[in-house]
Parts: structure tokens; C-alpha cells; sequence
């Protein structure tokens, strides 16, 4: 087997609503969760971001108690909405303090967000962002990040954000900046809503959607993405690197491949798609399409498992972030680093 660096996602909306149905995955679990990952020698951690369309715990205050009780492991948002937050100057600096907390541990995966229109229109409406232009804030956002940790004194005067002469007065530990994974991908199902299928949108059409790539190739320093076949992220990988080294003259190679998705560990396959599909109805709160579902999470025995990951290292992926989606998070990570971890060491 090729190597793979493997990280868990914590699922901090997971802590919000498990705890409400009795299980015991609260905001402190969770962190003890992070300790226990660090402990088993996965390569990294994460916690998502959303307001009102999958409302969680917030993801900097967690990400930095997670610094706290850790010492080695990669501290990674999956996804934070960055061009939500008001002010990139006070983002700046609370990340470059998470960052200089966890002696340079912190990645910022960052991306538009997914889910229903309504919520998602919701909580851009709540932010001043027009959810319509959130693409290009988001790309303002990751611009002027860069240069508040970059440079000396930043002014900037942009469709969203207006910098007169700022100097940031901190850096992060890392240098120039911590990694930036920018998400851009997913799939569509016939059956959907949202950002997981065609009903909503009478335009949109069933399959997988690569999404902004130049986006990726112009800011990013890692692709992430979830839901491609290996092949899919290939292509979308080969143009992510062809558009970096041709039209931006970046070094393609730097930018890392990352991919998410979903792993669970059973000898009862069909008793694993219906935890999954439990699991998956509860964080979206709706009820997502067998296609999706599948399409976005491996699930049998080890070897199974095992089996089906493999063609994405052969399709380039470097980071393998999985979403755990169980009843019991500390005993599925426990199987994971068991039977999985060895077999990409």
C-alpha cells in the first residue's frame, strides 16, 4: 500500500447534536477525542464551521483548546467560512494566535459552504456577505489574510473590505503562513437538495461538480475536496497543477492533495450504511440520498475499507481526512488506527 497521511474530523456539530439525542460526544469529549487521535498517531485533526445552516461549536475557540491539551498533531478547519467572519484583520490575528498556541500545528481548510439555500442565505444575510457574491469574498478574505501575516502594512481597498495602512503586530509561528487547503468540488444526486442534489435548482444537473479549480491554483496551498471517485480527483488534481504552473507560475507540486470522506468499520455492511445514514439525516438535518451517502462514505469490513482507499493514493492524494460517522466516535477511531493506520503507514 502507498503511504497516507490520515487525519479524523472531529465533527464539532456532531457534539451539538448527539448529546441532545443522549450519546456522549459533548464539546469536552470531543477534545479528549483530539488527545486520543494525537495518543493512536493520526496525522491531524479538524473542526468544521457553519452558523445557521448546521449550527456547531465554533471552530477557533475549539481548534485552540485542541492546541492546548495537544503537543504533535495537525489542527485543521474543515471547513471554516472565512469570509464570514467580519473583519480579516481580527481573523488574522485570532488564527495566528491558535497558530503560535499549537507552535505552528494550525491548517486552514476554507471554502464557500454547503447545505440548503435558505439557511445558507440566512446566515450570509446575517454577515453583510450576499450569498450570490460569497465566492469573491471568500477569495478577498484569503488575499488579505495572506498579506496581513505577510507583509509589514496592508492597504487594501476591495468590493468588500477597505485596509488603510494596517499593521497586523503579530505573526503566526508558521512562515509565511499557515497551509491553506481551499475546498472546491462536490457531488450531485438525483434525488437532493441543497448541496446534495438536482431539486432544488432546475439548472443544476446530476453528477460531480469540480467547482471553482482556479480558485485552488491561484490561493490555495493544498486542493481539498470529498465525494470524487479516484479517478475524478485525478483530473481535477491535474488541472488544479496545470492552471497553478501555467497561468499563475506557482510551483504545483506544493499544493497538496486532500481528501475527505467518510470511514466506518463493520463486518455488517448493511448495518453500517444504516448507522451511517443515521448519522449523516442527523447532521444535515434532512434526509441525504442513498447516492450521496454512498458516494461519500466507505464502509464493510478492514480489508474492505482498506481496498476501496487505495485508488486515491494512486490518484495522488496526500491527506485522507476521515469524517467519522458513528454512534460511538472513540470506538470507531480506535478501529481506524488499529486496522487502517498500518496499512498506509
Amino acid at each position: 500500500m502507498g503511504k497516507l497521511k490520515i487525519g479524523i474530523d472531529l465533527h464539532n456539530r456532531a457534539s451539538v447534536f448527539m448529546p441532545q439525542q443522549g450519546l456522549d460526544y459533548d464539546l469536552n469529549r470531543l477534545i479528549d477525542l483530539a488527545v486520543l487521535c494525537e495518543e493512536l498517531g493520526f496525522y491531524s485533526v479538524s473542526v468544521g464551521d457553519s452558523l445557521l445552516a448546521k449550527p456547531r461549536w465554533r471552530a477557533i475557540p475549539t481548534m485552540a483548546a485542541i492546541a492546548a491539551r495537544t503537543s504533535r498533531i495537525k489542527i485543521a478547519s474543515h471547513i471554516l467560512l472565512s469570509h464570514l467572519y467580519n473583519n480579516p484583520v481580527l481573523l488574522a490575528q485570532e488564527l495566528a494566535t491558535v497558530d503560535v498556541i499549537s507552535r505552528g500545528r494550525l491548517v486552514l481548510g476554507c471554502g464557500i459552504g454547503a447545505g440548503r439555500s435558505e439557511p445558507v442565505e440566512h446566515e450570509h444575510r446575517l454577515c453583510g456577505v450576499p450569498r450570490t457574491r460569497r465566492g469573491k469574498a471568500l477569495e478577498e478574505c484569503l488575499y488579505l489574510l495572506k498579506r496581513l501575516w505577510t507583509e509589514e502594512e496592508v492597504t487594501h481597498r476591495g468590493e468588500f473590505w477597505t485596509l488603510e495602512g494596517v499593521r497586523l503586530g503579530l505573526r503566526p509561528h508558521q512562515k509565511p503562513h499557515p497551509l491553506i487547503w481551499v475546498a472546491a468540488g462536490t457531488y450531485l444526486s438525483k434525488e437532493g437538495i441543497g448541496s446534495f442534489g438536482v431539486r432544488e435548482r432546475p439548472e443544476d444537473r446530476e453528477g460531480f461538480k469540480f467547482g471553482p479549480l482556479e480558485r485552488v491554483a491561484r490561493l490555495g496551498d493544498g486542493w481539498l475536496t470529498t465525494k470524487a471517485t479516484p479517478e475524478e480527483f485525478r483530473t481535477g488534481l491535474a488541472t488544479v497543477r496545470r492552471l497553478a504552473a501555467e497561468k499563475y507560475r506557482r510551483d504545483a507540486a506544493a499544493i497538496q492533495p486532500v481528501y475527505s470522506r467518510g470511514v466506518y468499520i463493520s463486518p455488517d455492511v448493511d448495518a453500517a450504511y444504516r448507522e451511517v445514514k443515521w448519522f449523516e439525516d442527523s447532521y444535515h438535518d434532512m434526509p441525504i440520498p442513498e447516492a450521496t451517502i454512498r458516494r461519500w462514505t466507505i464502509f464493510g469490513k478492514p480489508d474492505e475499507c482498506i481496498k476501496q482507499m487505495q485508488p486515491f493514493v494512486e490518484a495522488g492524494v496526500e491527506v485522507f481526512n476521515i469524517c467519522v460517522r458513528a454512534r460511538d466516535f472513540f470506538a470507531q477511531v480506535r478501529a481506524i488506527a488499529r486496522e487502517i493506520l498500518p496499512a498506509f503507514a
